[in-house]
């Protein structure tokens, strides 16, 4: 064979493993600026921004719940009352209005029984709360990776769930951190987390768009801000997009 023809091959090959490293979940911002180094996430900068959770299709199981992950950046300690943190809200909804407990560590909220955490990926332990939705009748698009926008597989699509997020009312100098996953149930108990979107594939709001830890208030300062309950809360029912 021709080392002309082998080239070819080899070209055809490297550029068919990179159509089709499409993940099964991912997290993109509308307009956001996909990032590398040692953030590799999607990252926006705007304090009002549609986040994406993006589940390719048939790959999702539409007849289970996922979870979105909003983590408090940068890490914090559990510093107490998160009224002090501020507000933002999801679809539309102030989460200091929902019912539930701000929750501190590791995702998920749940208890895992063999301790099948996310891994902490230089983001927790900090202060979160999560959100379950289901990919089944949600809109879908064509399919590609968010890291370099590239297309998917012919004909291959993406189920496609927006959260319109606010975060103009959270504390200065705080931002945040998305993580997209699901986990498994046996005999009514969560055993493990059994698909996420890799952490090359998260999202995160960033006052300053690279991310870096920036300096923050002390609590007894934030506390002067006297706005509502940021709403670090883990919410049992679906938002519907608007």
């Amino acid at each position: 064979m021709k080392m002309r023809t082998l080239a070819a091959l080899a070209i055809g090959m490297l550029g068919s493993s990179s159509v089709l490293a499409v993940p099964t979940l991912q997290l993109d911002i509308d307009g956001g600026t996909y990032l590398g180094g040692t953030e590799e996430s999607t990252v926006t900068n705007a304090a009002t921004f549609d986040l994406w959770a993006l589940g390719k299709v048939p790959s999702v199981d539409t007849t289970i719940d996922y979870y979105l992950s909003i983590a408090l950046l940068p890490q914090s300690q559990n510093i107490g009352d998160p009224a002090n943190l501020g507000g933002i809200t999801v679809n539309g909804t102030a989460l200091s209005s929902l019912i539930g407990d701000s929750e501190y560590g590791t995702p998920p909220i749940e208890s895992i029984s063999n301790g099948g955490e996310l891994g902490p990926h230089g983001i927790f332990d900090t202060l979160y709360y999560q959100i379950a939705f289901s990919f089944d009748g949600l809109p879908t698009v064509a399919s590609y990776n968010v890291q370099d926008d590239t297309a998917g597989p012919a004909g291959e699509e993406l189920f496609k769930q927006v959260f319109q997020i606010d975060a103009s009312s959270l504390a200065m100098g705080y931002g945040l951190h998305f993580d997209l996953y699901t986990y498994g149930e046996t005999n009514g108990n969560r055993t493990a987390i059994t698909d996420f979107a890799p952490f090359s594939h998260d999202a995160a709001y960033c006052v300053d768009r690279n991310c870096e830890p920036v300096e923050v208030s002390e609590p007894s300062t934030l506390a002067l801000f006297g706005i509502s309950l940021i709403g670090l809360v883990a919410i049992r029912r679906r938002l519907i997009t608007s």
